[in-house]
């Protein structure tokens, strides 16, 4: 490896080698903060895993590791990458767009005020590349949301806070809670002992999608009930593929996700999530109460 240049993006970082850990931490234009081990700097990239899988790996770094809370790279996590990355494959140029506007709104904090926009902030909001952002920084100057800044400036105008307040507003209303967890017969009363009476008694209804009737494609009615939804709990017993799909494709929208596993397979969370704070449950009635917990305390 190449430790002038970042393993994902290839850009110029800076580097802080930790000894007891045998690690670097790496601060990266465009990935933003990670640490990644002296094995996986030696193992590359797998077979398989392409320019694109790297860009939109790029991006989950930049919006879920930071100094606080790094993602830390294992060698064994490189064969996770392109399983990794699929959920933001599934993103919309208008899932994009809206990235964008609440990543403006949330930044700026007057009206009139601007921020800079970076050739490398591309990876913010899970771009393949900066000309892809630009053209949406273009489209909200042609609509009137943001205003005409000199690069690399940017600001919203009055109609795109509007737009941003209509996106904080898109689910706040919303009961419904997306439960992604393993459809294994032996966890069933796990959703129906501690998840959907938590859920009921915070205000919400919580559904698996098995629970449902429908005709449209399974992926389809997942990606459309998660963007109907108020916030997401994540249940990684079992470390069904699917679940972290779903709570992938969560994230990328900016959606809250409440991440739980079953005492004595946090061991077993893969690299993308163990840095969270997970609900680690024994039983039903434990799960439920720290569940309500959690829920009154993150759900505004």
């Amino acid at each position: 490896m190449d430790m002038d240049n970042c393993f994902f993006c290839k850009n110029s970082i800076s580097k802080e080698r930790i000894p007891q850990r045998d690690a670097y931490e790496i601060t990266c234009p465009a990935c933003g903060y990670y640490q990644i081990t002296g094995t996986a700097a030696l193992c590359g990239i797998p077979q398989g895993v392409d320019e694109k899988d790297l860009i939109l790996f790029s991006s989950y770094l930049r919006n879920n590791s930071s100094l606080e809370n790094p993602i830390i790279i294992q060698g064994n996590d490189l064969k996770e990458i392109k399983s990794r990355v699929a959920p933001y494959e599934k993103l919309t140029p208008i899932d994009k767009i809206n990235l964008f506007i609440k990543y403006l709104g949330d930044s700026l904090k007057f009206l009139g005020d601007r921020i800079q926009i970076n050739d490398n902030d591309y990876t913010r909001f899970y771009c393949l590349n900066s000309d892809e952002m630009v053209h949406i920084q273009n489209y909200l100057i042609q609509r009137g949301w943001a205003s005409e800044e000199p690069y690399p400036l940017c600001s919203l105008s009055v109609d795109g806070w509007q737009v941003y307040e209509s996106l904080k507003q898109i689910n706040i209303e919303s009961k419904k809670v997306f439960v992604a967890m393993s459809f294994a017969p032996e966890l069933k009363y796990i959703f129906d002992e501690a998840i959907f009476p938590a859920c009921d008694e915070c205000g919400f209804k919580a559904f698996r999608v098995d629970s449902k009737d429908h005709i449209e494609k399974i992926c389809d009615k997942i990606i459309a009930d998660i963007k109907e939804s108020r916030f997401i709990i994540a249940d990684f017993s079992g470390q069904k593929h699917g679940v972290y799909f779903e709570a992938g494709f969560a994230q990328g929208l900016g959606l809250k996700v409440i991440w739980t596993c079953k005492k004595g397979e946090e061991d077993k969370l893969h690299f993308d999530t163990r840095q969270y704070n997970h609900i680690i449950w024994e039983n039903p009635e434990d799960f439920k109460k720290q569940l309500i917990s959690k829920i009154k305390a993150n759900i505004k």
